[in-house]
């Protein structure tokens, strides 16, 4: 996990970043769904930006540091503010499209 203090305390031009509002219990289930080793990538990352944004990091230095665009990080705050609770909508969504045509079932040649 990335260490924000250096990152909060960072001189720039503008207003402080507000921390993002993270319980305890929220803050211990990103960590634990950031940890395992078969974590998506991109589930690992809008953890991470959650956790970076809850100490008070700013929206373009979470960019620089997860290596995405400042808009990306304005989406993802975004979403995390329209659920109740945010560490349930670090997982993508079900998307559309069409849907696989193979059958589960296993089918024997004979």
């Amino acid at each position: 996990m990335i260490d924000p203090e250096p990152w909060v305390g960072r001189p720039h031009p503008g207003p402080r970043a507000k921390p993002y509002p993270l319980s305890a219990e929220q803050r211990e289930a990103v960590e634990a769904a950031i940890r395992p080793a078969r974590t998506e990538v991109r589930v690992a990352r809008r953890g991470q930006a959650l956790l970076l944004l809850a100490a008070g990091v700013g929206s373009g230095d979470v960019a620089t540091l997860l290596g995405v665009h400042a808009r990306t990080v304005f989406k993802w705050k975004a979403r995390f503010s329209k659920a109740d609770d945010p560490t349930k909508v670090l997982a993508d969504g079900p998307r559309s499209g069409r849907p696989p045509s193979l059958s589960r079932r296993r089918t024997l040649h004979a």
